[in-house]
């Protein structure tokens, strides 16, 4: 409450500093002072008092400003003008009417009596029996009301019999009113809160809730404006059955797009008897122009944390917490990182058999032209320290080099081709007769052709001007020598490189629209994109999506088809998908479409399959059709499992300036019943649990 009464007086009066701040331009004589437009009925000058009178259809102009009203006044000698009878001023679509109005142009102290103020950024309507400017930075008002909401009987407001004000220090205000259409439901006779301009620190409302894993909870954040490029908000957490928790969000924006958030949450678990907490980071740091730094930490006290305390979607069955920081440097055509990855499983018992990559180290020069031939020279290059607890662990080490050409050809038809040598060395313990130093070089090489085919139609038909057809049939073989590799020790696909000859072919078609009117820019927009793809073995293996090794002998590969279309701006369908000739099965399937109407009403899904793997759907329901109300439905579907993986529900009563909201969320061992409570332009009274 408080921070949000706060928030809406730091807007209004930052409004009235700019309207009661004129600068107006004295002179010596009796001209109108520079700057100053005075148009009326009737305006005159009085010499001995030095003061202009203009009464009837009153209209003044100064810096931006406009003010309109029946008479005004304005004594050039002390800087006084006072403006009565329907006093209107507008400044930058800002409003502020009133009985009366005067200010003194040198000291920028005013009082306006009987005063509405509309600011149009944030909709803020403000209402007060007098409101003054007494200071440079200190301002008074009595028996003042504000709401974000239109009309004479607004959805909510706030009032105040008095309220002091001083910018970027403190604000007290005393019998404070919380109204719903005219209703006090909530009254505090004294307030102290910080006021700044901009960000403020300050309590925010509490969050009540209950839940059967933790009972009743109550919280109290506090939210600190640590600096223009910093904020902190520390949440004490108390739960019955649980304990009390305390939770840290800090965020930080510097130069350059650096950037970082760090947020913690710690509680000792009394129903566990044990300290327990996550720690999340993301960062983004510029050492210097071509050296930068990257983390993305995500670290739990135990592998049931998010499954008792995550509430975000779709984390709390999560398999792998993954978490990495990374030392980059680039320049010109080279380069070079270093990165720690490390992984959590949380379905195993421990992570003591888990492999973890502590470091790895890359160098990779792009192409570039080799001694003056048609060819260009590439490296890539990397260095794995494989370790873990249990089980075999060790060092890789890859160099890459290679060398490509490129060339078109008569008839349209586009040449490329690259091959090189691929060196493995390792020296590993605890993975038995791979054990100690070895290595292995393998050859590889690989082409295509391409011809691409376009098209330009003319359409003339509403916005959609012409139509650009693109289709580009390509064939491709690729080559990898076949060696022995059983001796070599097996962390990843990258320690099995198939020996294979593999030919294949690809037909990719793409659909571009140019929409526009004339006279205005053309848009260009995607309207489909369609690839067919195929491979046929020559010789050599072959590795399935799902296994290690293919073990059919069928020499074609898995038919993938790849589209997604766009046909209008209400409309997106996505598919891609590889099918199995020999098996006559579907090996991998992801597809999904979304469609609205433009008003707040969409629909779509998302269905992800692999073949002895997964198979389940994600849906998505949005109805705004039956004013005032928004029902949102977002359903996960597991049909291996068959049960729902999560269910949510959301009814929003939606209006001008304020919305009620209620959601249900269902998840195998929980159910949760939500409240929150927002009035726009201020924000949201938070989540209230009553179940």
């Amino acid at each position: 409450m408080v921070t949000m009464i706060s928030r809406s007086v730091t807007i209004f009066l930052g409004v009235v500093l700019l309207f009661l701040s004129p600068r107006i331009s004295t002179a010596a004589d009796a001209q109108v002072p520079a700057g100053l437009k005075i148009q009326a009925d009737t305006l005159t000058y009085d010499k001995p008092t030095d003061t202009y009178q203009a009464t009837g259809n009153v209209e003044l102009q100064w810096d931006g400003s406009t003010l309109f009203s029946d008479r005004a006044t304005f004594q050039q000698s002390t800087g006084d003008a006072v403006a009565t009878g329907k006093v209107r001023l507008l400044k930058e679509s800002n409003t502020l009417a009133s009985e009366s109005l005067s200010v003194n142009i040198e000291s920028q102290k005013g009082e306006a009596e009987n005063a509405e103020l509309f600011y149009k950024q944030k909709n803020l309507y403000v209402k007060g029996r007098r409101l003054a400017k007494t200071g440079l930075e200190d301002y008074r008002l009595e028996q003042a009301t504000f709401t974000t909401c239109d009309g004479p009987s607004p959805g909510w407001k706030f009032s105040a019999s008095k309220l002091n004000v001083t910018l970027d220090e403190y604000g007290t205000a005393r019998n404070v009113l919380f109204y719903v259409k005219g209703i006090p439901l909530f009254y505090t006779p004294y307030i102290v809160f910080p006021v700044m301009r901009e960000r403020q620190s300050g309590f925010l409302f509490p969050h009540i809730g209950s839940s059967n894993k933790k009972g009743f909870t109550f919280g109290i954040p506090y939210y600190w404006a640590v600096s223009p490029s910093q904020d902190l908000t520390v949440d004490v957490d108390v739960q019955t059955k649980r304990g009390v928790g305390l939770g840290l969000d800090y965020r930080y924006l510097g130069n350059a797009g650096n950037h970082g958030n760090l947020a913690g949450y710690g509680i000792y678990d009394t129903q566990q008897r044990r300290e327990r907490g996550e720690v999340k980071l993301v960062q983004l740091q510029s050492i210097a122009t071509d050296l930068a730094f990257r983390s993305d930490l995500d670290l739990t006290s135990d592998r049931e944390f998010l499954n008792d305390y995550g509430e975000t979607t779709g984390v709390y069955n999560r398999q792998f917490l993954d978490s990495s920081a990374s030392l980059s440097w680039h320049r010109q055509a080279y380069l070079a990182d270093i990165e720690g990855k490390y992984a959590e499983n949380l379905n195993a018992p421990n992570n003591r058999a888990t492999l973890q990559r502590l470091p790895v180290a890359r160098f990779s020069a792009m192409p570039q032209q080799f001694v003056g031939t048609p060819l260009y020279a590439a490296l890539d290059s990397e260095f794995t320290n494989f370790h873990r607890v249990d089980g075999s662990r060790g060092e890789r080490f890859i160099l890459n080099p290679s060398l490509s050409y490129y060339r078109s050809l008569p008839a349209g038809v586009n040449l490329a081709a690259r091959g090189g040598y691929q060196l493995r060395l390792y020296n590993v313990n605890d993975a038995g007769a791979a054990n100690g130093a070895s290595g292995i070089g393998l050859g590889w090489a690989n082409g295509s052709l391409s011809a691409p085919l376009e098209r330009v139609y003319e359409v003339g038909h509403g916005d959609l001007q012409r139509l650009r057809h693109t289709l580009v049939p390509e064939i491709d073989y690729s080559y990898t020598q076949e060696r022995s590799q059983e001796h070599l020790p097996l962390f990843d696909y990258d320690d099995r490189p198939l020996g294979q000859q593999l030919v294949g072919w690809a037909l990719t078609s793409y659909l571009t629209g140019r929409y526009g009117t004339s006279g205005a820019a053309p848009d260009y927009r995607e309207l489909l994109f369609f690839r067919l793809s195929q491979g046929y073995q020559l010789s050599g293996s072959r590795r399935d999506l799902l296994n290690m090794v293919d073990d059919d002998r069928d020499r074609l590969t898995d038919l993938r088809l790849e589209m997604r279309a766009k046909p209008d701006q209400h409309l997106t369908v996505n598919l891609d998908s590889r099918y199995n000739p020999n098996l006559g099965k579907i090996s991998t399937a992801t597809a999904g479409f979304d469609v609205t109407d433009g008003i707040g009403d969409t629909i779509g899904a998302s269905y992800f399959y692999g073949r002895n793997s997964l198979n389940y759907l994600e849906g998505r329901l949005g109805i705004s059709i039956v004013k005032p109300f928004v029902f949102n439905y977002t359903p996960r579907y597991s049909f291996d499992k068959g049960g729902f993986l999560e269910s949510l529900y959301a009814l929003e009563y939606r209006q001008q300036c304020w919305s009620l909201d209620f959601s249900f969320q269902e998840r195998p061992g929980n159910r949760e019943f939500l409240v929150s409570f927002t009035l726009y332009g201020l924000g949201s009274f938070g989540k209230i649990k009553p179940f």
